[in-house]
């Protein structure tokens, strides 16, 4: 009992410090019920912070005010709402690499090999989760980096890799979620690097919650996080780098798919029918026209093969292609594979099976494509980029339309740009 007591005097006295040192997070941290539990380290579901006893004494005083940032930080972000179908272990990784660089920027202490790799700065903890995915698969991958901290905050130059490389892979252990309070947690499992993890928002009960509930808890803290934010500001203390990845974090999922689609159905060519007429007006006497819509020219889609796209999104995306290409029936599908240079081009005419066979693995360059359908002498109805957009080789715009169908965040200076995201 009197070890309880103490490791609980340990975290208030964290927790006060955040309040006058850090008082956007430590506001937000007094929201978290602290709770001990079956974890490795710690872990937030959104409405508590569960740790484990033995890890809370292992850590000096600053450290421990930067894990607790650390799981408050997710909170705010909103990481236990966003998983969806991902994976929970290379989620967790992601999520973390996305945050620690800004609790480092706030002149938190971070425990001794705390994940930060410099290649994902300003990304989104989806962007990180996509590029993780493909680095696991990818052998020739550098390998993760870690901060050495000293003193308040990590100097960026005294970085030292982690142990084995890059931390869990998305094969490892899975966490399963179930309440602490009762001893039926099973606690994600201790990874390189993991000292505070993200698990998916429950209720009260602790049980998984609805798709309506876990909106609302993800409203419920972006609203909590401007109040931090106007209370630290009045504090003399507006916490750095936080403003990008909050308004990331409120914005909607873009559904890329339904752009897509839209994109070429706005390039199929249609007319006005009286035979038949349109039947949804027929049944209040009104006898309209109907819309008849004709097959497409021929479309190009350039497939971006600089080791930028990995194999889940060529999948996705050929799916998609071959959707499309029932309902809008182009006269020929062309797909140029360019890294630096084009590298190989396949033809699928309408109705046919589109299989993607990307070669490359080079640098990048948009402008081979556009110079590869010049060439060709083709007119297509629009040209579709699928790529990450790491380049600033752009040809002048094209005289047809552009869509860049991309991972990141990035835009095009000519054209439309969608973002895509797996799950």
């Amino acid at each position: 009992m009197r070890i309880e007591n103490s490791q609980e005097r340990k975290l208030t006295r964290a927790r006060t410090q955040l309040l006058l040192n850090q008082p956007f997070f430590g506001t937000l941290c007094l929201r978290l019920k602290l709770v001990p539990g079956g974890v490795p380290t710690m872990a937030t579901d959104g409405r508590r912070i569960v740790y484990d006893s033995s890890f809370v004494d292992s850590l000096k005083p600053a450290e421990l005010e930067a894990v607790l940032a650390h799981e408050v930080l997710h909170c705010a972000l909103g990481h236990h709402c966003r998983r969806g179908q991902r994976d929970p272990q290379l989620w967790n990784q992601a999520a973390d690499l996305a945050i620690n660089p800004i609790l480092i920027g706030n002149g938190f202490t971070l425990p001794d090999g705390a994940l930060v790799d410099p290649a994902f700065n300003n990304l989104s903890a989806e962007e990180i989760y996509a590029r993780l995915g493909q680095r696991s698969s990818d052998p020739n991958s550098a390998p993760m980096q870690s901060p050495q901290p000293s003193g308040s905050g990590s100097d960026a130059n005294s970085r030292q890799q982690t142990q084995n490389g890059s931390s869990a892979s998305p094969n490892d252990s899975q966490p399963q979620h179930g309440n602490p309070e009762d001893g039926r947690e099973e606690s994600p499992s201790t990874r390189p690097g993991g000292f505070g993890e993200i698990l998916d928002a429950t209720d009260e009960e602790g049980n998984p919650v609805s798709q309506a509930e876990n909106s609302r808890q993800q409203q419920e803290w972006s609203i909590a996080a401007d109040q931090a934010i106007r209370f630290a500001k009045a504090c003399g203390h507006q916490p750095a780098d936080l403003d990008r990845a909050l308004s990331e974090s409120r914005q909607s999922k873009q559904d890329w798919r339904t752009i897509l689609r839209d994109f070429i159905a706005a390039r199929t060519p249609a007319d006005y029918r009286w035979s038949p007429p349109n039947r949804r007006y027929i049944g209040s006497g009104l006898y309209l026209p109907s819309v008849e819509r004709t097959g497409l020219g021929p479309i190009v889609i350039g497939v971006d093969t600089s080791g930028s796209i990995g194999g889940k999104e060529l999948e996705q995306f050929a799916g998609e292609i071959a959707a499309i290409s029932d309902e809008a029936q182009p006269e020929a599908i062309h797909v140029v594979y360019c890294d630096a240079a084009v590298q190989f081009a396949q033809e699928f005419q309408s109705g046919e099976p589109i299989h993607l066979e990307p070669r490359g693995g080079g640098g990048t360059d948009f402008r081979p494509v556009f110079e590869w359908v010049e060439e060709n002498r083709l007119t297509p109805v629009c040209l579709i980029y699928l790529t990450d957009l790491c380049c600033h080789s752009y040809p002048e715009p094209p005289c047809y339309p552009v869509l860049w169908a991309t991972d990141s965040r990035r835009t095009a200076p000519f054209g439309e740009s969608v973002q895509i995201s797996l799950e």
